[in-house]
């Protein structure tokens, strides 16, 4: 094999410039310089590489591969969680959404219906912001019910 077919190996493996010059036994810069009279394009990696599996690829070549957004796979990374698992966070639907609409509708306070939805209130309000049209109006018109001490202290 010659430096070429080594160099087009390692790019293709999704490593980094500087984990590709550590395998080759040189500084990075002597494999910037190599790289660029022999015209092999090796865009700069953010983040750098991550090790699943036994395979080494960036953070969101790896992301990719396993069908979940980057900031995901980092959160499972650092938390030793399963990789390739499902997301834990169920989407707010849009029925959700327009039945939290409705208690709100009714009267009901904020933190009330999210405790009768069984979801937090800033999901289900953003969720309500974008499924439902008239949300703004319908909270604009809601009295402001604020919880007392007694009912802080249970939901703790």
């Amino acid at each position: 094999m010659n430096i070429l077919e080594d160099l087009q190996r390692l790019k293709d493996s999704g490593i980094s410039r500087t984990k590709a010059a550590e395998a080759l036994g040189m500084p990075r810069f002597k494999l910037e310089e190599i790289l660029e009279v022999v015209g092999i394009d090796w865009p700069k990696q953010v983040g750098g590489t991550v090790e699943i599996d036994g395979v080494v690829k960036t953070l969101h070549a790896h992301a990719e591969a396993l069908g979940v957004p980057p900031t995901t796979l980092r959160q499972r990374l650092k938390a030793g969680s399963d990789l390739t698992g499902p997301s834990k966070i169920v989407p707010v639907t849009s029925e959700e959404a327009h039945a939290f609409a409705e208690l709100r509708k009714d009267g009901v306070p904020a933190w009330e219906a999210a405790r009768q939805m069984g979801r937090p209130y800033n999901t289900l309000k953003n969720a309500a912001k974008k499924f439902v049209p008239d949300y703004e109006q319908i909270t604009s018109q809601a009295p402001r019910i604020r919880r007392s001490a007694d009912e802080i202290d249970l939901a703790s």
